[in-house]
């Protein structure tokens, strides 16, 4: 079921796939199993790859790699807690943090984050997605696959970095909120 999921993403979005399923020994004559989906792919010359880990580590992590036409801001998206959406009663489960208010607004009204925030409400989902330079510019999610449906973040995720390709390829963001938003 899920390598038929990645071989069908892969396949829609003109990737690479990679399967690895091997048992690894973790000592004492036990082994664990180790499972990698992996899928490479490019959009608009920005090398987009994901990678989900199980066994020994539950981790999916989706990064990709800016090219320097691009015009990125810095963010970080993060979870609120179950108890503190209690207190806040926000509509989003997930928090947006960036100095640039265009960027803020950006994140906010797309309907990449939306969705994931319903996941993240349902399921025990909480992923860290940062924009950042760190001797490129990359955008990555990570998170635990550690909740029932743990494939379903996987096409927002990519849907919300191609959006933010497109968005950074604007080279809009560092204009005035008034006109920002005016464009948007």
């Amino acid at each position: 079921m899920y390598r038929d999921f990645f071989k069908n993403l892969a396949e829609k979005e003109n990737g690479k796939f990679y399967f690895k399923d091997e048992d690894i020994s973790i000592g004492m004559g036990v082994r664990s199993p180790n499972v990698l989906y992996k899928i490479t792919f490019d959009y608009k010359n920005n090398p987009i790859s994901i990678i989900n880990r199980t066994g020994t580590a539950y981790v999916g992590i989706i990064s990709c790699e800016l090219n320097t036409t691009l015009q990125p801001i810095e963010f970080e998206i993060n979870n609120t807690s179950h108890i503190q959406n209690l207190f806040l009663r926000k509509k989003s489960r997930l928090k947006i943090k960036s100095d640039n208010s265009n960027i803020n607004y950006f994140l906010t009204k797309n309907d990449c984050i939306n969705i994931l925030s319903q996941i993240a409400k349902k399921e025990n989902f909480s992923p860290v997605i940062t924009c950042k330079f760190d001797g490129v510019w990359k955008i990555e999610a990570k998170y635990h696959l550690e909740f029932d449906n743990w494939i379903e973040p996987i096409e927002p995720i990519i849907e919300l970095c191609k959006n933010l390709i497109d968005e950074f390829e604007k080279r809009i963001a560092n204009i005035s909120e008034k006109s920002y938003r005016e464009m948007n």
